[in-house]
């Protein structure tokens, strides 16, 4: 178990390494190569030609892959509302009210 001073607190060791076989040059010279031989089989025709990546939004495809996100905004949509979920909270306000009322004043 340590105990914590205020001083002499020591600093975890940093992370300091450094890879045996990684060489920078050749990792650039490996990928130019391999998008010559792409561009030259591009020209001949032996791979398609690249079609641009549609990107969808993210909210949309969130919203179509949960239930209860879809089933909201199909409620969104519709407009089709009751009108107990919409007034609830104004519906129980009355009635507290109205009992509060009733046992107050008639008694």
């Amino acid at each position: 178990m340590g105990v914590f001073f205020f001083y002499n607190n020591r600093k975890p060791r940093k992370f300091n390494y450094t890879p045996i076989l990684y060489n920078p040059e050749e990792e650039e010279r490996k990928k130019n190569l391999q998008d010559r031989i792409e561009k030259v089989k591009r020209e001949m025709g032996v791979l398609p030609e690249e079609k641009p990546v549609e990107r969808k939004d993210f909210k949309t495809e969130f919203v179509s892959q949960t239930r209860h996100l879809k089933k909201r905004k199909e409620k969104e949509s519709s407009g089709i509302n009751s009108f107990f979920a919409n007034n609830g909270l104004l519906i129980i306000i009355l009635v507290v009210l109205f009992a509060i009322f009733f046992f107050w004043f008639l008694r």
